[in-house]
């Protein structure tokens, strides 16, 4: 079975979605999904759900939604699925049957290439995360305070994972194929220092100075628009490297050669890598 909450909120076997479909449900599991392997208290899952008004029968029927839950998970996978214990709810599932715990795997693997000095491992793993995001995470499902907390530092991380795998790709000689990807980035963020700085430095390397510029000028007019400042000092000095073309721009002397590790299982989730960091 498969629990994934990286776009719309799916359970069930490949290829189907046997979740429940009463929103109450479906925002409990949500937040269990969120935190899986976790025991979530019985008073978060009430805020949750009802935020700071819960109805005096709350814990009677948060008690109705668990029992409902686990006649749906038990379609799916076993009984003991959905555990209760003293303080609260755990969903209890192997995280290579979730998309949040595969990325987060995924992403711990890149970090360690990474540290290691191999980019191109880096860059592969940090783009299997990426590829993992269908979209907003349970997009398709009422979030209360607490989900929408917890998805907000997991929409930080997915711009930070973005920032690693653009450098990595920089590293590794591939400035070409970060200018097609980072374009499109830069247009969906356009506040994202660290991705019109990789934009500004693959087109350079591109032979594209005269753009790299505009990227730097389309960036720094946002900012005071939006925000009313300017880019960062280092975002700054990059322009500057930019316009008189200093030497460390230039591209790594040869392609990372480095043979890639083999991939982790799921691979019927990964999509085409140009799908990966949008």
């Amino acid at each position: 079975m498969y629990l994934d909450v990286l776009g719309g909120l799916r359970i069930g076997p490949a290829g189907g979605d046997a979740g429940p479909t009463a929103p109450k449900q479906r925002q409990l599991l949500g937040l269990l999904a969120l935190r899986v392997g976790a025991t979530v208290p019985v008073t978060t899952c009430v805020r949750e759900l009802w935020n700071d008004h819960p109805p005096r029968s709350a814990a009677t029927t948060l008690q109705t939604y668990v029992m409902h839950l686990r006649r749906v998970l038990t379609r799916t996978a076993a009984p003991a699925l959905l555990l209760t214990d003293g303080r609260g709810y755990l969903l209890r599932i192997d995280p290579e049957q979730t998309d949040l715990g595969m990325v987060r795997e995924w992403a711990r693997r890149g970090d360690q290439h990474a540290a290691a000095g191999r980019p191109a491992h880096a860059a592969r793993d940090w783009q299997q995360a990426l590829t993992l995001w269908r979209g907003p995470a349970l997009a398709d499902v009422r979030i209360g305070p607490v989900a929408e907390e917890i998805i907000g530092h997991l929409d930080q991380w997915r711009l930070l994972l973005i920032d690693r795998y653009l450098d990595a790709e920089l590293r590794c000689g591939r400035h070409r194929q970060v200018v097609a990807v980072a374009t499109t980035l830069a247009r969906r963020h356009p506040l994202r220092e660290p991705i019109h700085a990789s934009l500004m430095v693959a087109l350079y390397r591109s032979g594209r100075q005269a753009d790299a510029v505009l990227v730097y000028q389309r960036l720094s007019a946002a900012l005071r628009r939006e925000l009313g400042v300017e880019p960062s000092t280092a975002v700054q000095r990059l322009q500057r490297a930019v316009r008189v073309g200093e030497a460390w721009l230039e591209p790594p002397a040869g392609p990372a050669t480095e043979p890639l590790a083999p991939a982790l299982r799921r691979p019927t989730l990964v999509p085409a890598p140009s799908c990966g960091v949008s």
